[in-house]
């Protein structure tokens, strides 16, 4: 290993490198420390901080029957539910495009392993109901309360963990994956990671656009990273988008409260035009503004487009109708909101931008924000890719959502996956041959990663993220016409090829360089966006999370098919396979957008 060593500033070896520090990828490190193999979180930031899981003041979903049985100290559960109806609502959320198999293990385990986070310590007393879901099934679990718990279990586990480490690469030698190589933030270092497991839980992609309720992280390192090393990605034309977060005053853009007083479900906001008209009656008449997020997000971008938006370009979520005292009540029922106090939220004091008066008389303003990434790293029930050795689990993984995710199955799937995902790839590490590193390969990587800092001319990183999200947002985003993604393709590839590439960082220090990391992480950004727009050109009609304007049926005859994108000899290749439908069967013909059946 003396060649290597010469290479790189560290050289780390362990049978099982778990990259990502969240939900998935603590709960992945629990299971796998069980088998007694070593162990290696490498996570992008600091642990128990970084990633999406910390900033979720969310629900995790499970079957209210099951919560009834399990947790009886739970209020508001009932028996008329049951896993097969809980399989049901989430494929019929996902519009049937998702790998059905998956979602029976996931409806069947997610007790389980919610019983195992009870066990852990953590605590949670109050079960809400959602869009989209036929009964209450959100068990509310605040991020900020779960990551302690999970970080306290995964240090008792005994995994290794580096902090401030950003992972580049997945190591390849014929066709498996033996680790993986990055960049020691603190120190500047480039380290490589030998493993004979890799597990990817690296979360999402939001921050490909510039209106996002998530943390700076969510770069869609993982879902790039796994394409380049020869896996499988799906459903990527299906980025998520909450309905809706601030969009104004500028310091709480993306907080998503406008959701909470009305589509979450609990408080009955309306959502109205420039005109003061309810335009959800268009979309969806009956469940209004309480319907799934994906519609509800396509029906305030088409108020947005077609100019009966806001003068920030949102549209307004008004509380007016309820009288003043229910809407004071509204913010001493701190389960309805799950406020951390009386009026904040996610840290945020909001009487400090809003107070709560203004909603006796004025409307908020509100826009869709990218909130979730459906799509991404195509797994089995092992968690296993089509490469060998790579593992991946949670949001950098698609199938379990098929086209849209209902609420409270991000921490579901966290905790169901991660189990999932360490368990087996444990089981591999224990029977896998000792891996070999590719040294051209690491050399290859290494000048890649250096390029920014030895380049003396060229483009701002952040200015070219900021160029990146803005033709997200205007050309790949909630509303797509096929005109305009030929187009976005086009411009992406030319960002990819050219202006990338030449990217020179001002600063030359190695040691916390944002600047250099922002040249590193914007290559994936540009990737997983180019893969979006490729799939959604593709897909030719509208159903869930991607609507387009030419194509505005959804058509279950010839589209209930998952577009699955694969690297072969240099090229994105997508090939549209017939989605795993295992029990419950789709509609035939084609349908208006939004309806279900």
């Amino acid at each position: 290993m003396s060649k290597l060593e010469n290479i790189v500033e560290k050289f780390i070896e362990t049978n099982i490198l778990i990259i990502g520090s969240g939900g998935a990828g603590s709960t992945a490190a629990i299971a796998a420390a069980k088998s007694g193999l070593k162990v290696t979180i490498a996570t992008k930031g600091r642990f128990g901080r970084c990633g999406a899981t910390v900033t979720g003041d969310a629900d995790l979903a499970v079957d209210s029957c099951s919560l009834k049985k399990q947790f009886s100290w739970l209020i508001g559960c009932t028996t008329l539910d049951s896993k097969e109806k809980f399989f049901e609502d989430i494929v019929r959320g996902g519009k049937f495009l998702n790998d059905q198999e998956l979602v029976k293990i996931h409806s069947e385990e997610a007790p389980d392993r919610l019983q195992d986070i009870l066990d852990w310590g953590m605590k949670f007393n109050d079960v809400g109901h959602a869009s989209g879901h036929t009964y209450p099934r959100g068990v509310h679990i605040p991020g900020t309360k779960l990551m302690p718990v999970l970080k306290n279990k995964v240090i008792k586990s005994g995994a290794e963990i580096y902090e401030d480490v950003m992972i580049t690469d997945v190591l390849t030698n014929n066709g498996r994956a033996v680790g993986a190589i990055g960049v020691d933030i603190r120190r500047g270092q480039i380290l490589v990671f030998k493993a004979k497991a890799t597990i990817l839980a690296t979360g999402g992609a939001m921050m490909v656009y510039p209106l996002t309720t998530a943390p700076d992280e969510l770069t869609g390192d993982g879902m790039a990273m796994a394409f380049r090393a020869g896996a499988e990605l799906s459903n990527m034309e299906f980025p998520m988008f909450i309905p809706g977060g601030f969009i104004y005053p500028k310091g709480i853009k993306g907080i998503d409260v406008p959701f909470l007083l009305s589509t979450a479900g609990s408080v009955s906001g309306h959502l109205l035009n420039k005109h003061g008209k309810r335009f959800m009656t268009k979309w969806a008449p009956e469940t209004m503004e309480h319907t799934t997020r994906d519609i509800v997000s396509v029906a305030m971008m088409s108020e947005i487009l077609s100019e009966r938006g806001s003068p920030h370009g949102g549209v307004y979520v008004s509380l007016k109708h309820l009288p003043n005292n229910l809407i004071d009540y509204i913010f001493e029922w701190r389960n309805t909101l799950r406020l951390m106090g009386p009026w904040t939220y996610g840290g945020f004091n909001l009487s400090d931008f809003l107070p709560k008066e203004q909603l006796y008389n004025n409307a908020l303003e509100s826009a869709p924000a990218a909130h979730f990434t459906n799509g991404g790293i195509r797994i089995n029930a092992k968690c296993e890719t089509n490469v060998l050795g790579l593992y991946a689990a949670g949001e950098t993984t698609a199938g379990i959502h098929g086209g849209n995710r209902l609420s409270g199955n991000a921490f579901t799937e966290m905790i169901v996956w991660g189990a999932r995902s360490g368990r087996f790839a444990a089981e591999y590490s224990a029977e896998a041959p000792k891996p070999e590193i590719d040294i051209a390969q690491v050399k290859r990587y290494k000048i890649r990663i250096m390029d920014p800092l030895k380049s003396k001319t060229g483009g701002n990183a952040i200015e070219l993220r900021k160029k990146l999200q803005k033709l997200a947002w205007d050309k790949v985003g909630v509303i797509r016409d096929g005109q305009i993604l030929k187009e976005a393709i086009v411009e992406i590839q030319k960002l990819l090829e050219e202006e990338i590439p030449k990217i020179a960082t001002k600063a030359k220090n190695r040691r916390y360089n944002r600047e250099w990391i922002e040249a590193i992480q914007i290559r994936n950004m540009a990737l997983v966006l180019l893969l979006t727009a490729k799939a959604a050109f593709m897909r030719t009609e509208s159903r869930a999370a991607h609507y387009r304007n030419d194509h505005k049926m959804t058509d279950y005859d010839n589209w209930t098919k998952n577009i699955i994108i694969k690297k072969v000899d240099f090229k994105q290749v997508l090939t549209a396979v017939q989605a795993n439908i295992t029990t419950l069967k789709p509609p035939k013909g084609k349908v208006k957008y939004g309806v279900v059946k």
